[in-house]
Formats: structure tokens, sequence, C-alpha cells
């Protein structure tokens, strides 16, 4: 049956009609837009992906499955292995009471921590001492001066510039990668302990241009002086807590460790 043109247009604009009534009853619902709610979503987008993932393996490891977390020897293996491929690290010391402050250090500072880049090597891997670092001190550095004035000293080694570097490009996360604190404290290297000329070879290695401070050259821009990072403890972070050790590593492990045992391992990035 077909309508007539003026049925039709009065039947259209009782059914908009009808459909704008049914719309003004509904409920409105606002999305809330403050600044808080806005915060809230984000964090929780940021963080859900993550959940779990930085567990400390030296304080909690009950509920995570020990088969796919390499042990704390294992890990000492990595850790050797990190110092000795390492040529530069964070060397951190504290300075003197206030009552022992030079005149030229801000009171301030007394008994406060400060680190400061260093080079380092492994040249005396034929000794007992394979495990300390090896440190071309400069007498006139505020190092030496701390650990003159009985400071201990703590070196910070990363694996995050190794990486990049033998790679050729940066990891989804360097929090991801090894990091490595040694504890101890600093010593002069005796004279009977040095072969001839055996730590200039050694050190000149990894650092050409420190052959302008080596000891005992009377051209030498400032008075240098071989030192020994003798490691009393050492931290590792193999990495995200869910699938590496993070924890303390045993002294006498650590020193036991043997040449050929380190050399077998492999940091992330490196080649079989």
């Amino acid at each position: 049956m077909k309508l007539p043109s003026t049925s039709l247009a009065l039947a259209a604009v009782q059914l908009l009609t009808l459909s704008h009534n049914l719309a003004s009853c509904a409920p409105m619902i606002e999305e809330d837009t403050s600044a808080a709610s806005l915060d809230l979503q984000r964090f929780q987008v940021q963080t859900q992906p993550h959940v779990d993932a930085f567990k400390d393996q030296g304080q909690d490891q009950d509920d995570l499955d020990a088969s796919s977390i390499p042990s704390r020897y294992q890990s000492t293996l990595l850790a050797r292995r990190l110092l000795h491929l390492s040529s530069h690290g964070d060397l951190i010391t504290v300075f003197p009471t206030a009552g022992n402050l030079s005149s030229r250090i801000p009171p301030s500072v007394a008994s406060t921590p400060i680190g400061l880049p260093e080079y380092i090597a492994t040249c005396e891997e034929e000794s007992h001492h394979a495990a300390d670092p090896t440190i071309l001190s400069l007498k006139i550095s505020t190092a030496t001066r701390n650990a003159e004035a009985g400071s201990n000293a703590t070196l910070s080694l990363s694996w995050w510039d190794e990486y990049i570097h033998r790679t050729g490009r940066a990891p989804f996360a360097l929090a991801n990668l090894p990091r490595l604190s040694l504890t101890g404290y600093l010593e002069e290297i005796p004279a009977e302990d040095r072969a001839a000329r055996a730590l200039e070879t050694c050190f000149l290695k990894k650092h050409k241009d420190s052959v302008m401070w080596l000891p005992g050259r009377k051209w030498a821009a400032h008075e240098g002086v071989w030192t020994r990072l003798v490691v009393q403890q050492a931290y590792w972070i193999g990495g995200f807590g869910d699938k590496n050790y993070i924890g303390w590593l045993d002294p006498e492990e650590w020193r036991a460790v043997r040449r050929e045992e380190w050399e077998d391992a492999r940091l992330p990035g490196e080649k079989e």
C-alpha cells in the first residue's frame, strides 16, 4: 500500500521525535578526565607489562625457577669477565671528617662520598691479586688523597657502554645489562710485586695515552703511582631479577676463579 507523501513526512517527524525523547532519557556517563585519573591510567599502562621484573635474587628467590637463573658461582665468572674486559669505572672514595679536611675542600662535603671515572686494567693475572683491578693513581687526585686519609674505596663497573660498542646497537633496556660493585681499599703495589715494565706494558695496551703520567717519568704531567684495589666484597646485578642473579658474591669464590673459567663465560652481546 502506498502512503501519501504528507503521511510519509508526518511519520518521519514522529519517528525522529521518539528517538530524541529516548536519547534524552538515557543516563549520561561522563568520562573522568581529571589529572589524577589520567596519571593513574598512564601509570597502569606503563607498569603492567613489567610486573615482577625487578625482584632481587639476593633477597627473595623462593618463588622463582632457580634453574632459569645463573647461580652465584656462574655470576661470579661473569663478574670476573666483566672486570677483565673493562677499561674504566667509577672509583668512589669518602672525604675525611671535618677536622681533617684540606682548606681547599668545602666543609660541607666532609665525610661525603665522591665518585669519578678512572682508567683500570687487570695487570696482575699471574699472582694472588688476579682479581684486584690495577689503577694508575695520580698523587694529586681526589681519590688518592682520600685513600691516604683512610677512606675505603668502591669501584663501580657496568656492561652498558661495551654492549653498544660490541653489538652496534642499544639494548631495549640498559637496566637489563650487568653491573658490578667492588668494595675494598687502595694500596700501592710494592716494587717487589712488579715485574720490570710488566705493569706498564699491560696498562698501555688499554690506555695508550696514560704514557703521559707513568710513574718514574721526569717528563710526566703528574706524579703517578701503581695501585691496586684490594677487593673485599663484590655485589652483582646481572640484569632484571626474574632472569639473573642479584646479590653479594662470595669473596673466596671471587678470588678462586681461574682464568680459563671466566674466559669461557659470555656476557650479553658477546659472540660464542
